[in-house]
């Protein structure tokens, strides 16, 4: 008779220590990434300002994605297929986002900033693929549930601390200590992940789930289909929609999403998305409600700065506090939240009520409130509550795949709902862009909001949809107190 051990995922017969270097590394990795992805916004213009490239400089934001619409499945699928591989691949995906980095501290002009960010999300798809389900699969469903949640508060953190971080940084050590430093970090990531939990090859056997070879076809049809439509609504002033440029990307979007229907009707199980991932309802209502939470946000974190500013005359600095009070919450409740679904076996009531209804109810109180005039501290008190639905929705991309989605398709359907958060940013970007450009920044922020009333309601159902998993959790290992 097998022992308590032998049934246990490989993986939690790491000692403890082994698997906090592991569960640290990710924390850091993904604090880094927040500092990296927030202070574009601060680092890249005063980069422009001494290297020149003050019209392309976005496009170093802007092509980050795309690499890791690719990068996403692939390593999905290497997860499923070879284990004892996710060690590996996480610390070199950490080392890859070094000399990217790197590249950019040295860069002598801003293509030598550009290119090298297009490789940038490889870094962080190895997060959300090898890392989160490295953390699932050391400890059991309800310890897990808990350090996954402290991922939100991680994201929560570095949304804190970038504004400010970055901004001095560059005031007292000049630009390029800003990504030096993020060199220095993910190296040490990349050295505990090493010296973190592993598993033998032997044992990476039981368990291995995704079969037969990787789908290239399909990897480069979703690039081209995800990478068209992120490159055709985000190149801005590069390439405004509705210009020739954007109208080549939407047209290599629409052949690739062709190409990716046939192929996946041909291989089915075996597609880049299998076809069984369409088939797990939970797995597309996380990717629906993971779409539209970052898609709602954006309507308020990328252009109320920009209404506190110019409408209501306040200061960078006023304008930069009301969106830090966005993450606060985030510290805090994450790990509340990541206990709970680890706990009842599902996020659908924390989608449901917190990232659906509650952000219903902030976005109508901000439909009222944002106008000329408006009273900013009430405007804070509104970005402080709205903390919550941000942190509910966190929970969805790190916990709510890792503890709802049987073992045998984790993987594969962690990949589709981490694309879906990666494309709904991107997405609401341009949809409010838009809307602004046409009817103005105040018009614009009270029909953009609308949209994103909408969208939270959409959420709202998206929750609604998801059931709680029948399938039954790996043999419980023993506590963190006996180990």
């Amino acid at each position: 008779m097998a022992t308590e051990t032998e049934l246990l995922n490989p993986y939690q017969n790491n000692p403890l220590k082994k698997k906090m270097l592991t569960v640290i590394a990710v924390y850091i990795g993904v604090f880094v990434g927040m500092i990296t992805s927030i202070g574009n916004g601060i680092f890249l213009p005063l980069a422009a300002e001494e290297i020149g490239g003050a019209d392309i400089y976005p496009l170093a934001a802007t092509l980050g994605g795309v690499v890791s619409v690719g990068a996403m499945p692939l390593f999905a699928y290497l997860a499923s297929k070879i284990p004892h591989f996710r060690r590996q691949g996480l610390a070199l995906s950490l080392l890859a986002g070094v000399l990217c980095v790197v590249l950019r501290a040295l860069a002598p002009n801003m293509w030598w900033i550009i290119i090298p960010s297009v490789f940038l999300g490889i870094e962080s798809a190895a997060i959300y693929t090898f890392g989160y389900a490295m953390i699932r699969d050391c400890f059991n469903q309800k310890q897990a549930g808990v350090y996954l949640g402290f991922i939100g508060t991680m994201f929560a953190a570095g949304q804190l601390a970038a504004p400010v971080g970055v901004a001095a940084i560059i005031q007292f050590a000049g630009w390029r200590t800003v990504p030096a430093l993020q060199a220095v970090l993910w190296v040490i990531c990349a050295i505990m992940v090493f010296a973190g939990a592993k598993i033998s090859k032997e044992e990476s056997q039981k368990i291995s789930y995704a079969e037969g070879k990787f789908d290239t076809l399909g990897a480069i049809a979703l690039v081209g289909v995800l990478g068209g439509l992120i490159l055709a609504l985000s190149l801005g002033r590069f390439a405004p929609v509705g210009s020739p440029v954007s109208w080549m990307f939407f047209g290599i979007a629409a052949v690739a999403l062709i190409v990716t229907v046939v192929n996946i009707r041909k291989k089915k199980d075996k597609a880049i998305i299998p076809s069984y991932a369409f088939k797990d309802r939970n797995t597309i209502a996380m990717t629906a409600a993971n779409f539209l939470s970052p898609f709602d946000s954006m309507s308020t974190n990328f252009f109320l700065p920009a209404f506190i500013m110019t409408v209501l005359l306040k200061t960078p600095l006023e304008s930069s506090f009301a969106l830090s009070l966005f993450s606060i919450l985030g510290i805090v409740v994450s790990p509340f939240f990541g206990r709970w679904v680890a706990r009842i076996g599902t996020c659908k009531p924390i989608i449901v009520w917190f990232s659906g209804l509650w952000r219903v109810v902030i976005t109508i109180a901000l439909i009222v409130v944002l106008k000329p005039g408006a009273n900013l501290i009430v405007i804070d008190i509104l970005m402080f509550l709205a903390g919550l639905y941000s942190t509910a929705g966190g929970v969805i991309a790190s916990t709510g795949p890792q503890i709802m989605i049987e073992p045998k398709i984790r993987q594969q359907s962690n990949a589709l709902v981490q694309l879906g958060q990666n494309f709904g940013g991107t997405i609401g970007i341009a949809v409010y862009s838009a809307v602004i450009a046409a009817y103005g920044l105040i018009d614009g922020m009270q029909i953009g909001l609308m949209i994103a009333c909408a969208g939270a309601v959409a959420l709202m159902i998206s929750g609604l949809l998801m059931k709680k998993p029948t399938w039954q959790d790996e043999v419980p290992g023993p506590t963190l107190e006996a180990r």
